[in-house]
């Protein structure tokens, strides 16, 4: 349909080929290896690919919160492996799992946080706060392990990095469970319309009244504490 040359109404596949451009690739992918081994389209191989995935898939919600803000966060792979460290310390210290695991989350949160004040009110462009922080995280864990992996967690760690519920790895149900929570704060909360507000325009969201600094520091401190969630046992 069009008015005075104009198309009103977008192609069908030019609208939604950018949407599902990066789907297809992956269904082709998956076809293309299934016609060279039929081992690959297996319940087996599809979740161990899944829980190998689970790292990234995670620290990508968090992403995906600050790309929408038209940001960008360089050190989550640092700042996951300085919660990782950390929460790995606090387990042979002796403390309890549970907190063990809010101490990793929190040390991701807080390095989050700090990089949504250097952007907000310290001004700095995102790009570089954040590869400041990538390069503090990662000098930071290197000093607290000396160099040396941490290993020899306890049972309870392990069956909950490498445990299955109903033959499901336990990283994939908490990867399922991120995604769905995540899916709802974009759709139906305050957190999830600001920051479409403000990546979409943020002069006219700060106009509208939303307090920006507020809501791009949270985040970025979100992006932070995902990166901190998910760990792997060394």
């Amino acid at each position: 349909m069009r008015a005075g040359g104009i198309a009103l109404r977008p192609n069908f596949f030019s609208h939604y080929g950018r949407q599902l451009g990066t789907l297809s690739g992956l269904l082709g992918l998956a076809l293309v290896l299934w016609a060279l081994t039929p081992h690959f389209l297996t319940v087996s191989n599809l979740l161990n690919i899944a829980e190998q995935a689970t790292i990234i898939a995670i620290v990508a919600v968090g992403m995906t919160f600050v790309i929408i803000t038209a940001g960008i966060d360089l050190s989550v792979g640092s700042v996951l492996a300085f919660a990782g460290v950390v929460m790995a310390s606090a387990l042979h210290s002796g403390l309890p799992l549970p907190l063990a695991l809010l101490v990793g989350i929190g040390v991701g949160l807080l390095c989050g946080l700090v990089n949504g004040l250097l952007i907000t009110v310290g001004r700095l462009p995102p790009f570089i706060a954040t590869l400041g922080m990538m390069s503090v995280a990662r000098g930071t864990a290197l000093m607290f392990t000396e160099g040396r992996p941490i290993s020899g967690f306890s049972e309870s760690f392990r069956s909950l990095a490498t445990g299955e519920v109903l033959r499901i790895p336990v990283p994939v149900i908490i990867m399922a469970g991120v995604y769905i929570i995540a899916h709802f704060v974009l759709r139906r909360t305050k957190l999830g319309r600001y920051t479409y507000a403000i990546g979409g325009n943020e002069e006219a969201a700060l106009l509208s009244g939303i307090n920006v600094r507020l809501y791009k520091t949270l985040v970025y401190g979100l992006a932070g504490m995902l990166s901190g969630l998910k760990r792997r046992e060394k």
